[in-house]
């Protein structure tokens, strides 16, 4: 036992070291695996589309899946790009209002706003703190030329893992159990990804609306980023309605956009997060906040930023893998948030 124990905290912290040593390699195969995936799912409706009884782009979906998250992804980097210089223009307005709010809040309660916070406002610069907000998210596409070539190949190795997976499983019944329990867990994160990838849009969509309808600056750079924090939950959903909400905050003279944007946007996180959101995911997504949080910390003192926003995504589908295999369940139980798992009718043949 005490062997086990050691070559568990030796192997762990083996991995631990790969992870941060290996950061340049292996953030960008992590970002080019979730687009892998995403692509896999929309080709997979694409493929599914009938025309007149027939199905046209059966052959020309993983194409047609491609060229969409391109053009997706190339327009989120020409738009953060034009927000940090738009950012640069309008920063000096920013604080000005802030030294006028705290005016007013100091004029209605009849109490002197204090020093320390009138040096800190004075301080604040707001035109860096967005700035750095875009620069974090441009530098998950920091490495695209890395990230297209993973998934490059990625895509040209997809028709070769039923070759390998025949030749190294020769049994037949061992090969078709182990070809089952793989298509299980390939669904299972096929559809996570769709789903959460899908609801995010959504989220971001409506949330787009909202913000043009307030008139709150960058609207569309709030979108996006709203949408990339909908894959954090709880956490995510909370940094996505206040970031927004305190730009408007000192954007406008008054209160009423705060707290429009405050009611309206918290309201749509939680009716999708809460309502629509569990009813597509079923138990795919029944992470403990607890592991969420914990998740957060490791994966963003390992990977920085980048890991933070990939940290639930890597989470749930490890958790997915773990719930396949009996010798592992127990800890997928452990990781969700009250042990109610999507069974895998396989894991009892394994």
């Amino acid at each position: 036992m005490p062997q086990r124990i050691t070559a568990i905290v030796v192997s762990i912290t083996a991995v631990i070291a790969l992870l941060v040593v290996g950061k340049s390699l292996l953030v960008p195969f992590a970002i080019a695996l979730i687009i892998w995936y995403v692509i896999d799912a929309i080709a997979l409706k694409i493929r599914g589309l009938e025309i007149a009884g027939m199905q046209p782009f059966h052959h020309v979906s993983v194409f047609l899946a491609l060229l969409v998250v391109i053009l997706l992804l190339s327009g989120m980097v020409q738009m953060i790009g034009d927000t940090i210089e738009q950012v640069k223009i309008a920063a000096p307005n920013y604080q000005h209002n802030v030294s006028k709010m705290l005016d007013r809040i100091a004029s209605l309660s009849g109490v002197e706003v204090a020093p320390a916070i009138q040096r800190w406002a004075d301080g604040l610069d707001l035109g860096r703190i967005i700035s750095n907000i875009a620069a974090a998210i441009m530098g998950l596409a920091g490495n695209a030329g890395l990230v297209a070539i993973y998934v490059a190949f990625l895509l040209l190795e997809e028709r070769y893992f039923g070759i390998k997976l025949r030749i190294m499983f020769p049994s037949a019944d061992r090969y078709r159990r182990v070809n089952r329990m793989l298509e299980a867990i390939q669904v299972q994160i096929r559809q996570y990804v769709y789903i959460k990838t899908m609801v995010s849009a959504l989220t971001g969509i409506i949330s787009y609306v909202i913000l043009l309808w307030v008139g709150v600056d960058y609207a569309p750079f709030w979108a996006l980023l709203i949408f990339m924090l909908n894959y954090i939950p709880t956490i995510g959903s909370m940094i996505a309605v206040l970031l927004p909400t305190m730009l408007a905050l000192v954007q406008f003279d008054t209160f009423g956009p705060f707290v429009t944007l405050l009611v309206s946007l918290g309201t749509v996180q939680v009716l999708i997060g809460n309502v629509l959101e569990p009813r597509l995911m079923g138990s795919s997504l029944n992470l403990s906040p607890l592991v969420v949080i914990l998740a957060l910390s490791l994966w963003g003192q390992i990977w920085g930023v980048t890991g933070m926003f990939l940290s639930v995504p890597i989470t749930v589908i490890s958790m997915i893998v773990l719930a396949n295999f009996p010798q592992t369940r127990a800890i997928a139980v452990a990781m969700s948030e009250n042990g109610r798992l999507k069974d895998s009718a396989l894991r009892s043949q394994y």
